[in-house]
Parts: structure tokens; C-alpha cells; sequence
């Protein structure tokens, strides 16, 4: 009987295509391609080997019987290698090659090494195969070996997806399953038909099926700079995190990168880019550079890699001390240069990003991260999370500062404040996660949730049973622009029985600056259902008379900065008697802040204030207290000031 090549010849044709294909569109640096290339190559290797003994063998020619064992040992040998490098193919590709070490390695060569030795003697043991007196090919006793030691490595392989599946896209995952299953189903229809050689043919038709969906260059590589992308870092360091693998990942930002593209030209600063890039790959002589976007990237080093990030860091720091020269132009880098341990520094792959994207401003030509900012980005990860946490669970705390009017010596209102006390990190100043909860966005849920409870604890005849006018509540930059807010805010109110007189509407003067037209509107509207409105931090660098009298504001709340200066200088009292004689004659209320000493509130009430806040009353404490203190208070206090 003859052998059906055609399928050998068609193989032939797509692992020359597939080769192509590959070589064509990647970038080789990286250590899953190369594993990919051994793998195609090998099966090129097989597929002509293949072809060749088939033809030899149906000649019979005595000439060509050392030949035909060269080539048919050939084939054997790279038929059983596949699988192993398929099995290596998923280690890399899962990231488990880097946490292994040497030992496990050899151990699971181990099989593959005896079957080798079997091989490599079968010319003079016929354990494998032979030829009889009319050189007619025969199997010989161990050649079922072979075939084990490929379902060897084909359980490891599926064993691997199985157990190593949360790291693999399921996109892909459904390709590298079916190359293993129709791989067994080809090998058992060639081995009980050894005449159909179609094996080849089904392995490089599912290897092409890996090279599209597994291995494509797009999802990996950075156009612009042909290392890898910013999802392939995070698909990496995924990798390394579930697998527990330690590693030093290198950060270094360019940080001039935007102003030499609006100079130089996009083209011009992508070619540069590449250039940097690929010396990035040069130094580390490994498949550990990422390009994060925006002249940001990431060198990752694991394993013996480590030993080298000293001699690393340092071409890094000597390179950009220095000028780069592009087409005869001379460029000079800031830079930032950043080295942490994962995951003794940073542990989450959201800090490391963080850390990657966060703004910095250039103060030389390299800047070296030192390991307080580093524990700065730390904390700010640790306090966004414990934000997080208290608005799923509610667990925000609502405290309120009270506030005296001068005119009836009572505590007339109080100004709601946010505190925060997480169970990991303790007590959080507002101080510190206000600004980090405006910049994530997260403030506004904050807000809602202040006013919410507010709303939620106070009816108005508590209120004025306590000698409480009104409560006040700060409202934030972000919440300034939020269009929806007075729709918002009058549902709030509506469900807990609360008019709009009960609650004061307190800006800071950089958010009506920062957002005025929009502000504007939103103000007008919260205005015309009956909010009055204070104006913050008065005095703090954003003072302008003009938002004084241009925006409806009932008190004009002066910043504690201003009062304490004016107990040390004269100077600072003129300012402080004139800002509060302009405000009485615009027709405002005024509040002064940080009023600590009865010497602070006697100024206040001799320059005219309306109100005080302060630790001279009281510092903010939560609802229960409060209503015991104004009881108490506003009970044992009448008439004039003393």
C-alpha cells in the first residue's frame, strides 16, 4: 500500500505560509514568539522529514537506507519534541516559566531525554523500527514509547490550561484546547493508519490557528515602538501576580515628551520613541520591555534577571544625564526614573498603573523616585480603596461643628463635616481624602451622602428645638458642576420632610472660579427653590471682591489664616477690619473661622462678625453630642456677650 502524501504536501504549503506570516508581522525579542517559532519551525522540520522517509520508503532502494534512517529518525525526533515545546509554549504564555526554577525543568525533560537516548541508538538496537530483507518498514517494540511520551506531554499540557485557566483570555483559551485535542485525534488516525499521514498536516493547520488568535502582533506590540504594549504589561503582571512570582519593574517616564511632539512633529518623536525604546531592549537583553503610552515604560526583571538591575538602573541614570541626538537634532530628556519591588512595594497592579500614569512636574533633568513618594502613591492607593470601601458600606460618619451668633450669644448652626475611619488605615483627615476623592471622582457620591444624612437625622422641629436656624453643607468643585443637583437635592429634601431653609449651601471660592459658567446655572437654580448659600476659605489666595457681589452669597465666611495673623500684626488686623467693613456694607453676614481663644472671639465681635467657628466652642463631634452641647449651651447663655 502507498502513502497518502497529499496531506503531507498540503502541510508543506501551510507551514511555509504560517512561517512566513510569523516572521512577517512579530517582533522575535519576546520569549513566547521565539517558543512560537521553535514550535513552527519544528513542525516544518517534521512535515518534510515526514514527506521524505515516505518516499524513500516506498523505493526500496538498498542506496538509500542510511538516508532513509537519517530522515526518519529526523522525523521521530522533532514529532516528539512538539508536544514538550507546545507544553513550554503554555508555561511562558500563562507566566509560570517565571517562578519555576532549573529543578522542575530538568524534571519534566526528563522523560523526553530517555526517549531521545532510545532514539538516537535506534540504528543499532531496532527498538524503534526496522527494516526486514526486502526493506520493508516495520514498527519495532518501543515505538508505543513514542507515542506515550507524546500523551505525556499532551496531559501535562491540558493539565496546565485546566489548572492555569483564570490567566489565559478565553478568546484563546478555546484555540490552544482544540490544537491539543485534533493533535491526539490526528495521532491516533496515523497510528492505527500509519499510511494516512495526516498528523502533520492537522498540528501546522492548528498552529496557524494559534498564530491568528493567540499570536497577534496587535494585541501584543506597541506600533509605534514595536515593544510591548501597555495590555500586554497588564496581562503579564497578571501572570506574575496570580502565579506569585516576585519581580523589579523599572519605571521611567519621559516627561518632556509632549512638548518635543508639538515641536518636533508627531513622526519625527515616534521614531525617537522606538529608538528608546529598543535600547530599552538592548540593556536588558530580554522580553521584559512595555510601552505604558504618553513616553512612559516599564522594564520588568524576575528570576537571575535580578542581578542586574543595579548595572541596569545605572545605564539608565548615565544614558538620559546625557543628550539624545535625532537627525542631527539634539534632544534632552527629563526624565523620572522609578525602581520598586513587586511585591514587597507595591502589591496591586492598580498601584503600579497609578504609579505609571501619575502627573508629575519636571524639577531637573533626572529625578530618581525616592522612597517616600513611592510610599506616597502607596497611601494614596490605600486611601482610595478604603473610600471605596465606606461608600458600599455606608460607612462614612457625619460630624457637626457648631456655630455662634454673636448678635443672641447662641449656637445658631452647624457645618456638617465628613470624617472617615477605616479599619485598616485608621483615622483619614478630610484634609487627605477629600482632594483624592475629587480627583477619582468618588466626591460626589461623598456629597450626596453627606446631605442624605442630614437630611436623614434632622426634621425641622428638631432642628428648631436645638436653636438651630439651618445646617451647613460644603459642596464640592465636582458637585458645583453636576447638572442634576438641584433635581437631586429637591428630592432629597422632599422624602425626609425638610424645606430648603434648613440647609446652607457651602462653596469654596476656587470651585465658582473653576467652573463658573457652569456653576452659574447650577447656582441660580439651587438659589430660586430657596437655598442660601455661604462662600469658603475667604482670604486664601482666590480672593476676588468681584464673586462677592456678582453671586448671591447670604455669608461670606473669612478664613482662619486671616484672624490669626491679625492677633500677631497690625498690619493684618487693618486688613482683616477692612475686608469684614466691605463685606457689612455689601449687605453679607460674617463668619469668621478658627476661633480658638475668647482673646480671637472678642476681636471678631468688636470688628463687627456675625458668627463664629472654632475650638473655642467647640471642635466637630457627632450628632448626639452635638444636640447635648447646643441644650446645654444655648440654655446657660443669654444676653449680650460678655
Amino acid at each position: 500500500m502507498n502513502y497518502i502524501i497529499y496531506f503531507d504536501l498540503s502541510a508543506l504549503l501551510i507551514s511555509s505560509i504560517t512561517l512566513w506570516l510569523f516572521i512577517r508581522k512579530s517582533n522575535c525579542h519576546r520569549l513566547q514568539s521565539r517558543v512560537f517559532l521553535t514550535l513552527v519551525i519544528d513542525e516544518l522540520v517534521m512535515t518534510l522529514a515526514d514527506l521524505g522517509s515516505a518516499i524513500l520508503l516506498e523505493k526500496k532502494d538498498p542506496s538509500t537506507v542510511i538516508v532513509s534512517d537519517i530522515v526518519t529518525t529526523l522525523y521521530f525526533l522533532s514529532h516528539t519534541l512538539m508536544p514538550v515545546i507546545f507544553m513550554v509554549y503554555l508555561m511562558v504564555l500563562t507566566g509560570v516559566y517565571k517562578k519555576r526554577g532549573s529543578k522542575f525543568f530538568i524534571a519534566v525533560m526528563v522523560p523526553y531525554f530517555l526517549i531521545l537516548v532510545l532514539q538516537l541508538t535506534n540504528p543499532f538496537t531496532k527498538l524503534i523500527y526496522y527494516y526486514d530483507a526486502d526493506l520493508t518498514y516495520h514498527r519495532g517494540p518501543c515505538m508505543v514509547l513514542l507515542y506515550a511520551l507524546v500523551l505525556f506531554y499532551v496531559l501535562l499540557s491540558s493539565l496546565h490550561i485546566i489548572r492555569f485557566r483564570y490567566t489565559i483570555p478565553h478568546h484563546k483559551e478555546i484555540p490552544l484546547t482544540m490544537f491539543i485535542t485534533c493533535c491526539v485525534l490526528a495521532m491516533a488516525v496515523q497510528f492505527f493508519f500509519p499510511y494516512v499521514l495526516i498528523e502533520c498536516f492537522v498540528q501546522i493547520s492548528m498552529t496557524l490557528c494559534l498564530l491568528i488568535d493567540v499570536e497577534n502582533p496587535a494585541e501584543i506590540y506597541s506600533s509605534e515602538t514595536h515593544v510591548y504594549n501597555r495590555g500586554t504589561f497588564l496581562f503579564d503582571a497578571l501572570h506574575m501576580q496570580k502565579n506569585g512570582t516576585p519581580y523589579k519593574a523599572i519605571i521611567v517616564k519621559i516627561l518632556n515628551e509632549k512638548q518635543y511632539m508639538s515641536s518636533i512633529g508627531y513622526a519625527s518623536m515616534s521614531e525617537i520613541l522606538c529608538s528608546i525604546a529598543q535600547w530599552f531592549v538592548q540593556i536588558t537583553n530580554d522580553d521584559s520591555v512595555y510601552d505604558c503610552n504618553n513616553g512612559n515604560f516599564v522594564l520588568t526583571l524576575y528570576g537571575s534577571q535580578l542581578k542586574k538591575s543595579e548595572t541596569i538602573m545605572q545605564y539608565i541614570t548615565n544614558r538620559f544625564s546625557t543628550d539624545w541626538l535625532h537627525n542631527e537634532r539634539i534632544l534632552s530628556f527629563q526624565t523620572q526614573i522609578c525602581e520598586i519591588n513587586v511585591p514587597e512595594d507595591l502589591s496591586s497592579i492598580g498601584d503600579i498603573l497609578s504609579l505609571v500614569d501619575s502627573a508629575v512636574v519636571p524639577t531637573g533633568r533626572i529625578e530618581i523616585m525616592r522612597r517616600d513618594q513611592l510610599n506616597f502613591m502607596k497611601r494614596q492607593r490605600a486611601v482610595e480603596r478604603a473610600i471605596k470601601k465606606a461608600l458600599e458600606n455606608n460607612s462614612f460618619k457625619v460630624f457637626f461643628q457648631p456655630i455662634w451668633d454673636v448678635h443672641k450669644n447662641k449656637i445658631h448652626s452647624a457645618e456638617a463635616l465628613i470624617r472617615l475611619v477605616d479599619d485598616e488605615l485608621g483615622s483619614i483627615s478630610p484634609e487627605e481624602f477629600i482632594p483624592i476623592a475629587e480627583k477619582t471622582g468618588t466626591i460626589t457620591a461623598i456629597g450626596q451622602f453627606v446631605f442624605e444624612e442630614v437630611c436623614k437625622m434632622f426634621s425641622i422641629e428638631q432642628l428648631h428645638g436645638l436653636g438651630i436656624d439651618f445646617l451647613e453643607i460644603n459642596l464640592s468643585t465636582v458637585q458645583c458642576t453636576h447638572k442634576l443637583l438641584p433635581q437631586i437635592f429637591e428630592t432629597t429634601l422632599s422624602h425626609y420632610g425638610l424645606p430648603t431653609s434648613a440647609i446652607n449651601l457651602e462653596i469654596t471660592e476656587s470651585a465658582a472660579i473653576n467652573s463658573q459658567e457652569t456653576f452659574q446655572e447650577t447656582f441660580k437654580q439651587l438659589h430660586n427653590m430657596g437655598f442660601t448659600f455661604s462662600l469658603d476659605d475667604y482670604g486664601t489666595g482666590y480672593s476676588n471682591a468681584t464673586y462677592i457681589f456678582n453671586m448671591d452669597f447670604d455669608i461670606i465666611k473669612i478664613d482662619k489664616s486671616i484672624l490669626w495673623e491679625a492677633e500677631k500684626k497690625d498690619s493684618a488686623k487693618i486688613v482683616l477690619a477692612n475686608t469684614m467693613r466691605m463685606i457689612k456694607e455689601l449687605g453679607k453676614k460674617i463668619l469668621v473661622e478658627g476661633v480658638e481663644t475668647k482673646e480671637q472671639r472678642n476681636l471678631v465681635v468688636s470688628m463687627g462678625g456675625d458668627y463664629c467657628q472654632g475650638y473655642y466652642f467647640s471642635k466637630a463631634i457627632p450628632k448626639q453630642e452635638f444636640m447635648e452641647f447646643c441644650k446645654v449651651f444655648n440654655s446657660s447663655h443669654h444676653g449680650p456677650v460678655d
